[in-house]
């Protein structure tokens, strides 16, 4: 089932943010009803049946309108579902024209592993899975211990998840390709990917790889015609691994799919927050790598080669950590994006191709996209609305491009009270 044509899609100009979300919408929509405006409206600890006021000091807390805590709270709540070092994805088969899948936390910052999503027609948010919430004060954090990284309920310790989620359209699977033994100051990292099937809203695991560490900062792209997450470890704590998962299959011991060979980190010492994405009209994946300020190439053809380097003309800006790089079909190209552009999309397409092999382009050229005057600017917009903390510089997969009947547009998720942007680029 392809995406159909949201009504608001229709009636944006190109070259142009605006807000399709929140309390006063651009384009002439209504706001949505209320409690499925933001992000935050579904937090589960918000959800009295949940998360019920235990003592005195949390009634008062809920009387003065404050947010409420939960034993899955954390440091900092469920704002870090956004600001810590978090991703989503675009699912294009969950809602009539899709929806962004938002899951994470991380370290210290909140343990709740609940499942949430945009839905681009109705506009709406909503709670698809509330997670782990049924636990005493020990089971969360630090000394809380999970072998298989997956709490008693099935779902997975929520890790900072970086951009090391996908989407497979085929299972309409949100795809995490690592998961967490233990969350708090000592978090331990493990490479268990965790699927969450949007048709059943149920979570499963793939097996565990015994020697692949994928720790914190890593990147991955969805290599549709071999149905493949190829990925690439951060540095830290000792990342070593660039790999793929394919999610295919019931292994009869309570995990699916299988791993792809093992080859080393291709970017030893500058892994960390990098993007990728691959270019499926050419068979190339295209690496946006910051400590270099270049774009490099895989080939998924010949994982196991040499990344190599590629030279870039036209526009480029200079390459950010923590940012997106998509593909965008209808126009046939790269879509770089970082928060701290002023909100100009980057496109990029091969300029000059080296023989037909895969891998074969050796030069790119850049096209910046600048926002129409007047036209909304999102980052500033966003940080403006939200009454947390906000971490302006990272977007990894909050930034995804919907292609619906013909159309590319981009969907941009920043803060958990703010709200969704998008921008059509055809």
């Amino acid at each position: 089932m392809s995406p159909t044509t949201p009504p608001w899609l229709e009636r944006m100009d190109q070259n142009r943010w605006y807000a399709i979300s929140g309390d006063r919408p651009d384009l002439g929509l209504q706001p949505t009803p209320l409690g499925t405006r933001y992000l935050n409206d579904n937090d589960p600890a918000r959800d009295p049946h949940l998360n019920p006021a235990r003592t005195l000091k949390e009634r008062l807390r809920r009387m003065l309108r404050r947010d409420p805590k939960s034993r899955w709270h954390g440091v900092a709540g469920f704002s870090a579902i956004t600001e810590a070092w978090n991703s989503a994805v675009y699912a294009s088969r969950f809602g009539a024209s899709g929806s962004m899948i938002v899951f994470g936390g991380g370290h210290n910052d909140y343990f709740g592993s609940d499942v949430h999503a945009f839905d681009l027609a109705l506009r709406e948010w909503s709670r698809l899975s509330d997670g782990y919430v049924g636990g005493a004060d020990r089971d969360y954090g630090e000394g809380a211990r999970y072998p298989d990284s997956v709490y008693p309920d099935g779902s997975p310790l929520p890790p900072h998840t970086y951009g090391y989620v996908q989407y497979d359209p085929l299972g309409n699977d949100y795809i995490l390709l690592k998961g967490l033994t233990e969350l708090g100051r000592a978090v331990k990292a493990v490479a268990i990917p965790h699927l969450f099937n949007l048709d059943t809203l149920r979570w499963r695991r793939g097996p565990k790889h015994p020697t692949a560490i994928l720790n914190s900062g890593g990147w991955t792209t969805w290599d549709d015609s071999r149905r493949v997450l190829w990925g690439n470890s951060g540095d830290d704590g000792g990342g070593n691994a660039f790999i793929g998962f394919y999610p295919e299959g019931d292994n009869g011991n309570a995990t699916c799919g299988r791993w792809t060979d093992h080859f080393p980190n291709k970017l030893p010492g500058i892994a960390n927050h990098n993007a990728m994405q691959i270019d499926p009209v050419h068979d190339i994946i295209v690496v946006s790598v910051h400590a270099r300020d270049e774009l490099h190439a895989l080939n998924p053809a010949d994982p196991a080669r040499e990344i190599g380097r590629l030279r870039s003309v036209g526009s480029k800006p200079l390459l950010r950590p923590f940012a997106a790089l998509e593909y965008a079909p209808n126009i046939a190209r790269l879509v770089y994006f970082s928060p701290l552009d002023g909100g100009i999309l980057y496109t990029i397409a091969p300029s000059r191709e080296r023989g037909s092999g895969s891998g074969s382009i050796d030069e790119w050229t850049w096209q910046a996209h600048q926002p129409a005057a007047g036209s909304l600017r999102p980052i500033a917009n966003a940080a403006g609305h939200s009454r947390f903390g906000v971490n302006l510089s990272h977007v990894f997969g909050r930034f995804r491009i919907a292609s619906i009947e013909g159309v590319d547009v981009a969907i941009l998720v920043r803060h958990v009270d703010s709200p969704v942007y998008a921008w059509r680029l055809n």
